[in-house]
């Protein structure tokens, strides 16, 4: 859960701190509040893009779309039937300073997130731009939500080969209402894996924090709260935190896990920019877990690794190491003791 929290302490506490966040209370952020709730949806998908093939096949499903942060963010489950399972998950937050949204998609046949996508609303239509690799070549993607209403609303994406001069849709969506809410994802836990059961619920958080890379840092105290959520069945985590203090951030984390490596990736987005940072992955092993990235530390590149232990029912432990020796050392910079309050989200 703090994983990401830490490394976000790392990065920004012992970085250079992030700048404060701009004024959210504007309008770009509750540009997807009519989104919230539970929707029917029947898609069209083109079995081949950019060949010139017309056939389309058909979907029927069910988006769930629920808000963060207060409206900061928001999460959509999709899940379709037809001629295969479809399974998408969206996490969307907000950047205050450029009053954009930035999408974070992810399959529930990898578990990893894609490329992110960039957008905002205008009069009434939302459009999202980011580029991809598709079968060997880069390709421009337009994702647009239109024809919007109280009970029902449009989606396409769309590619482009030739640099945006010219445009083939390759997924639509129609969407009706069936519910303003939606229905709790934590009736059950995945079979394919269950190592992060134990963080799902609502934690105190007491935090130490290193405040500098020297021999002799300071080290800083901050308090706060953690609700993770299961999404997929439990096949995925979503942590809402908050913590207070001087230097006090929120953010979320998103856990997701590769059913083909068996290993679970953590990432974490700050609500001052609303933007992912790099995900590290690992696995769990006899009851504890370890996960690693490379990322700067001190103006240098680092191995970074986050570690979960003394896991019981009701607490457990988790910190966040720097290596500037690959692996041969470890030196903490992000400690935090949890303690369960509550139920998941």
């Amino acid at each position: 859960m703090f994983r990401r929290v830490a490394l976000v302490l790392v990065l920004v506490i012992v970085f250079p701190a992030r700048l404060p966040a701009a004024d959210a209370a504007t309008g770009a952020r509750h540009d997807f509040d009519w989104n919230f709730g539970t929707w029917k949806t029947h898609i069209r998908r083109l079995l081949h893009p950019l060949s010139g093939s017309t056939q389309w096949v058909a979907y029927d499903g069910v988006v769930t779309v629920r808000p963060l942060l207060g409206g900061a963010a928001n999460v959509e489950e999709v899940e379709a039937d037809g001629p295969s399972h479809i399974e998408l998950l969206d996490v969307r937050t907000f950047d205050p300073r450029s009053q954009q949204w930035i999408e974070n998609q992810a399959y529930g046949s990898t578990g990893a997130l894609g490329q992110p996508a960039f957008g905002r609303f205008e009069n009434g239509r939302g459009v999202f731009y980011d580029i991809e690799t598709f079968e060997s070549r880069t390709v421009l993607v337009r994702q647009t939500f239109f024809d919007i209403t109280p009970s029902s609303y449009a989606f396409e994406q769309a590619f482009s080969s030739d640099g945006g001069r010219t445009w083939e849709a390759n997924f639509r969506a129609q969407l009706e209402r069936t519910s303003s809410s939606t229905v709790s994802e934590g009736a059950g836990t995945a079979a394919i894996s269950h190592d992060f059961d134990f963080n799902y619920g609502t934690w105190q958080t007491n935090i130490k924090y290193r405040r500098g890379s020297g021999n002799t840092p300071a080290w800083g105290k901050q308090t706060g709260t953690a609700t993770l959520r299961k999404l997929w069945n439990g096949r995925a985590l979503l942590e809402e935190l908050s913590v207070g203090g001087a230097d006090g951030f929120s953010g979320v984390t998103l856990y997701l896990y590769d059913p083909q490596t068996h290993e679970w990736s953590q990432t974490y987005a700050d609500t001052s920019d609303g933007t992912f940072e790099p995900s590290m992955v690992g696995r769990f092993s006899h009851g504890r877990g370890e996960l690693v990235a490379q990322a700067s530390y001190g103006g240098k590149m680092a191995l970074q690794r986050g570690v979960w232990s003394d896991i019981s029912a009701n607490a457990h432990h988790f910190e966040i190491d720097v290596s500037n020796d690959g692996g041969a050392s470890w030196q903490p910079v992000f400690v935090a003791a949890l303690t369960r309050i509550g139920p998941g989200g």
